[in-house]
């Protein structure tokens, strides 16, 4: 989420990449919820701001850039609906249409400014625009513009030394920065009507006493952290953000003005809006974090991290989702819908396995270590306890999995580990053929165990007999000789198991025969110079019903089927800026509800068959159902 606005405290909208808009009304049962704009990727949303009459958005690409059309949407219902915008005319030396930041004024006008130098005003709430005359001379970047009061507005922007001018009606005026600041203008907050500050990536921030456009001069942040965004909900009042922190004022514009840092606990803070003693912040990751007292406590509402691995277990649970990743440990209580971070930014952490069991005990077996916490809806990092990984081995285990509460198994190069109490004590070891990357056991099934491993080339059943403590195991190569490289697998409570890989290779066990395997090629026809998908994850929770995830260059994949692969739906979505582009787990509730997890996270719901089949149903490129971004 790149901008944020609250028109009152509580009622607040985000936007941000692949035009999504977060939105949160007070009063709704369920604090968050996403919305999408009618924009299509690649589109991005860059700027926002919301009053109580209405919102306006505007458009821009991730990079800025200044050869951009920009559009700007408007809507009358707090976010929940937009209309199909409208572009804006060319403006300056340079006929710029290219737009970053919005705001309006308290009498209604509403000012649009841009990475070229372009200034523009709507007199009608955004439905449209006039280009304002700029200084032909002086060359400018503007992000950011606020309006203090009615007809006058300051804007900044920049990269190394940054740009400014004061918006005064229809003319705009460049202001001199104060000497020694640099490195661009990223924050901007009017805290009166005659006042508005400005912060650098230096550290330093300066204000300006309206209406003399001059800056005054400049003042250091605390341990000259860089504020990145700034916003003022009172006389000298307002919060700023850095990396990790908050610093707040309470008597800005006083002689021995004192900045208290907060922290935040997050690097993903990128935006903010205060509103009275209410503050909002987001950024990347899905970030939207509450700040109380004027920016003193912040509490998170929904962040979601990179994982790889993920569980939505049924029962005592509820809507409950825990997912793990390299760094993190994440927790759902609306079905992946909203997620906090019980364990963030652990070094090292490379989750591989979850096992929730009871009425919140979760077991988390990592590359290297194990984890273990009584009460997952609780859990702080505190309440993890470190229980017994596979091996002290540097190299980890990659391929782990669960078949009850203290059953456990792993696989990993030539060697096959068993855990019989939850890892608490070391793990027994046996042999194994070759390198496991992925394993998945047959629920239920503990005398004996019955698991499947996907080598670097083959397929392979393992069955495990029990001698007091001590596993007995002999593995099998199954007749599955498949296209690509095995990445994932899955097995279901019928007793049926599925490999998936790269080159769109799908492998399905013959039933319950798992010595017998048929392949399936997804997506069956490709053009003459394209080649088909790397699968990474695959989950069957029932019979003939599979999800199957990856990544195709840019894109996200995403294939189902209700039939065993007789047909299919395959889908493709956008990436995710500045991580990798694949699905690489699922949790099932069941196979009605299912959660994606990678570099985002993705609900999908399935319709049971007594309720009204979804249109547009087919066999190869066919939709069935579309996930919802979360």
């Amino acid at each position: 989420m790149r901008d944020i606005s609250c028109s009152s405290p509580g009622d607040c909208v985000a936007v941000g990449q692949r035009g999504m808009i977060l939105r949160s009304t007070l009063g709704q049962d369920q604090p968050l919820a996403w919305a999408r704009v009618p924009l299509e990727y690649p589109e991005e949303l860059t700027g926002v701001t919301c009053n109580r009459a209405f919102c306006l958005a505007v458009s821009n690409t991730r990079i800025s850039d200044a050869t951009y059309v920009s559009k700007v949407y408007r809507s009358d219902d707090d976010g929940a609906t937009w209309d199909d915008g409208v572009e804006l005319p060319p403006d300056g030396k340079q006929k710029t249409r290219s737009a970053l930041g919005l705001a309006c004024d308290g009498g209604g006008d509403c000012y649009a400014v841009g990475p070229a130098g372009g200034v523009w005003r709507s007199k009608d709430g955004g439905r449209k625009w006039d280009g304002l005359d700029v200084p032909a001379d002086k060359p400018a970047t503007y992000e950011r513009v606020a309006c203090p009061r009615d007809g006058v507005c300051v804007t900044v922007g920049g990269d190394e030394r940054g740009s400014s001018a004061v918006i005064d009606g229809g003319k705009v005026t460049a202001v001199d920065l104060p000497p020694k600041s640099g490195k661009g203008l990223h924050g901007l907050a009017c805290d009166t009507e005659t006042r508005c500050t400005a912060t650098d990536g230096l550290g330093n921030y300066f204000s300006m006493a309206l209406p003399e456009k001059k800056w005054g001069d400049l003042q250091t942040f605390p341990k000259e952290a860089p504020v990145s965004a700034l916003s003022c909900s009172g006389p000298g009042i307002c919060v700023g953000l850095s990396a990790g922190v908050a610093l707040r004022t309470t008597n800005l514009g006083e002689p021995g003005v004192e900045w208290r840092r907060r922290p935040t606990d997050t690097l993903n803070l990128k935006a903010l809006d205060c509103v009275a003693d209410a503050c909002v912040a987001s950024g990347d990751e899905a970030a939207w974090y509450e700040g109380f007292d004027d920016g003193y406590q912040w509490e998170r509402v929904n962040e979601v991290a990179k994982f790889d691995v993920a569980q939505c277990p049924a029962g005592s649970f509820g809507d409950a989702c825990v997912a793990g990743g390299q760094h993190d440990i994440g927790l759902s209580t609306t079905g992946g819908k909203l997620w906090g971070e019980p364990l963030a930014g652990v070094t090292g952490l490379n989750i591989k396995a979850i096992n929730c069991t009871g009425s919140a005990d979760c077991l988390l077996l990592g590359k290297t270590q194990a984890l273990f916490t009584g009460d997952v809806f609780t859990a702080g990092p505190e309440d993890f306890e470190a229980r017994t990984p596979t091996t002290v081995d540097p190299a980890g285990t990659d391929a782990q999995t669960c078949i009850t509460r203290d059953l456990c198994v792993g696989a990993s190069e030539g060697v096959t580990y068993t855990t019989f109490d939850g890892a608490r004590t070391a793990w027994g070891q046996a042999a194994f053929k070759g390198r496991a990357g992925a394993i998945a056991c047959l629920p239920g099934h503990t005398d004996p165990a019955v698991c499947i491993a996907a080598t670097r080339e083959f397929v392979q059943i393992g069955t495990m007999t029990r001698t007091a403590d001590k596993a007995k195991w002999s593995w099998r190569t199954t007749d599955a000789d498949p296209k690509g490289k095995p990445e994932g697998v899955d097995c279901n409570a019928a007793d049926e198991c599925t490999v998936v890989g790269t080159e769109g290779m799908i492998l399905s066990s013959v039933g319950k025969d798992l010595m017998h395997w048929k392949e399936t090629v997804v997506p069956s026809v490709v053009g003459p110079d394209e080649d088909r998908p790397d699968f990474k994850s695959v989950a069957c929770p029932t019979s003939g019903v599979c999800l199957v995830g990856g990544g195709h260059g840019a894109k996200v994949v995403l294939a189902t089927t209700t039939n065993d692969w007789a047909d299919f739906s395959y889908e493709t979505l956008a990436g995710v800026e500045g991580k990798e582009p694949t699905l690489s787990g699922f949790g099932c509730e069941s196979a009605f509800h299912c959660v994606a997890v990678g570099a985002t996270v993705l609900v999908g719901t399935r319709k049971k068959p007594d309720a009204k089949p979804d249109s547009g149903a087919g066999r190869d490129g066919g939709r069935r159902r579309s996930p919802h971004a979360a």
